[in-house]
């Protein structure tokens, strides 16, 4: 078993190398360069390189750090090597209008998923690497990257601890540019983005009543494009709170520092400072008030210092049902997060809306499992009180399978911009669980305000003040027999820019899939596609396709 582990972790660091090593010395001009490359790039590039070295290191510190940690400390593994083939038949490879072209795709990916548990440490990895071959462009060809990777290490037991955490993904550069039915397509619209993140922290008791929390964050962002620019964020985040003699009333410190560089224009910092004082009236209802000040240079060049001031609630009228919001008066109007949710014995309603600052779209150095499982989690979990979590993963994960639905549906993931902006994010899902139908609602609303003027580079805001973003998608699983089922998924994204530029894009899509298991670790899925997009800047196309997956998990 240690040989088997360690030969494991040995081929995931190998393949997670192979991906981190040209992205962390990628130049501003998109041509990939060795680190000796970089650092004769010149005297004006020390910056440029500094960086790229940081980026190296943060994604390296964590793979090695959760490496360590998990050879010593990991109790159970699931380590799960994996190869896919994926065929496309696409009546139109390059998304046209006109002069479509007509082209068989052959995907191959193989892969691995590991998971390890311990009493101090986890890791949860799935990597894939996609050989794109193209019947008739065989010039498309293509390598892609998919990574999804978090891991937890205490340390020094109940205090020190290292969070790492990573992300390889598909991502818009522009809101109005070509959406992609599919990685299949050939697509100047859509680049490959990562993601990499560390973040120690110490936590533990003052006093019997007061707890303290420190924590740094270093996080790198890259993307293929050079129309985007990278970044590079550190933050500290401090925290301390307590209870008080009058058992209802307790209070918090909370002190937070962002630095957020940029490749090309100018580098923002954002720093907070806010007391809040809780009282709980009831058992279900809890008022909070907040005092605070903010100092920040995101709409001005020099730093400016403002009240940062609210209020919020917590009400749980039941144990199914929670509201919890929260409203500051900042330097950019009302800023607030309110998170709405009610479980029902076999569905569950959510509902978020926040208005705040964004430096990244929500689909960069997002590790989550997925919206859909994570309902589909909370439903199983609330029915079963006492089952433990594997247990419940296992549920869910033959729940998703079974009816051949995706684990994520996600609509609206925005595109990468080159400043920070000011988001207003409304979103709203549904989702039913059935004894062989299973059904999933979301809506999501994103407007977006630039914030700063950027030199040098353009994007959205270079067209527009505000880019608002709006979809929805449904879809519906039913399983026919015990190892067959049929999924039916609509969706619906339109972006939208108010300005003197005015653009309207929307791009609506149908997809059809059968699922069966062909034996315990082999699945089998055919589907076909139909897809309309109108509007926007070269965006308008039809397109149809047939698909075919083969996968084979070892």
């Amino acid at each position: 078993m240690v040989m088997a582990t360690a030969m494991a972790m040995a081929m995931a660091m190998a393949m997670v190398k192979k991906v981190l090593e040209p992205m962390g010395c990628e130049a501003w001009t998109g041509q990939r360069l060795t680190p000796w490359k970089l650092d004769q790039a010149g005297p004006g590039n020390d910056r440029l390189t500094c960086r790229r070295r940081v980026q190296l290191s943060t994604s390296w510190l964590g793979c090695a750090v959760m490496s360590v940690a998990l050879e010593a400390h990991a109790e159970s593994w699931r380590i799960t090597p994996s190869i896919a083939v994926n065929e496309t038949l696409t009546n139109n490879l390059f998304l046209t209008s006109t002069n479509r072209t007509s082209d068989l795709v052959t995907g191959i990916t193989p892969g691995i998923s590991i998971e390890g548990q311990g009493a101090r440490a986890s890791l949860r990895l799935n990597y894939g690497l996609t050989q794109n071959l193209y019947a008739r462009e065989s010039s498309q060809n293509n390598l892609q990257n998919a990574l999804n990777a978090v891991g937890t290490l205490e340390a020094i037991e109940n205090w020190f601890f290292i969070d790492a955490s990573g992300t390889i993904s598909q991502q818009l550069i522009s809101a109005f540019g070509q959406t992609s039915p599919s990685d299949a397509n050939i697509n100047n619209n859509q680049t490959e983005t990562a993601y990499y993140s560390i973040s120690p922290y110490i936590r533990g008791r003052l006093l019997s009543s007061t707890e303290y929390l420190l924590r740094y964050t270093a996080s790198t962002t890259s993307a293929d494009s050079s129309a985007v620019s990278d970044t590079t964020t550190s933050q500290w985040l401090g925290r301390i709170n307590g209870n008080t003699r009058w058992g209802p009333l307790s209070w918090s410190l909370d002190a937070s520092s962002n630095s957020v560089q940029y490749d090309i224009g100018r580098d923002r910092n954002d720093t907070r400072y806010q007391l809040t004082l809780s009282y709980r009236l009831t058992p279900q209802f809890q008022f909070s008030l907040i005092a605070g000040r903010e100092t920040n240079n995101l709409v001005s060049l020099e730093d400016e210092t403002y009240s940062d001031s609210g209020y919020g609630f917590i009400w749980t009228p039941s144990p199914r049902t929670k509201l919890d919001a929260r409203m500051t008066r900042r330097f950019f109007g009302n800023g607030y997060v309110v998170a709405f949710s009610h479980r029902m014995p076999r569905s569950l309603l959510s509902y978020t809306a926040s208005r705040d600052v964004s430096y990244q779209p929500v689909g960069v150095g997002n590790t989550g499992q997925g919206s859909n499982y994570d309902a589909f989690y909370a439903i199983i979990a609330a029915s079963n009180p006492g089952l433990a979590p594997d247990a419940i993963r296992a549920q869910v994960n033959q729940v998703l399978q079974g009816r051949g639905v995706p684990a994520d549906g996600t609509v609206v993931n925005g595109a990468l911009t080159n400043r920070p902006t000011l988001q207003k994010l409304q979103q709203l899902s549904y989702a039913l669980l059935g004894a062989r139908n299973t059904l999933t609602f979301s809506a999501t609303e994103s407007q977006q305000q630039p914030l700063g003027v950027v030199s040098g580079l353009t994007d959205d805001y270079s067209l527009a003040n505000e880019v608002t973003q709006r979809g929805f998608g449904v879809i519906w699983g039913h399983q026919l027999t015990g190892r067959s089922s049929l999924s039916l998924s609509l969706n619906e994204q339109r972006s939208l820019a108010k300005g003197t530029n005015a653009v309207d894009t929307k791009t609506q899509g149908a997809y059809l899939f059968f699922t069966t298991q062909l034996s315990p670790k082999t699945q089998a899925n055919i589907g076909a596609r139909h897809v309309i997009s109108d509007g926007g800047i070269n965006a308008d196309y039809t397109e149809s396709a047939l698909t075919g997956v083969l996968s084979h998990s070892f």
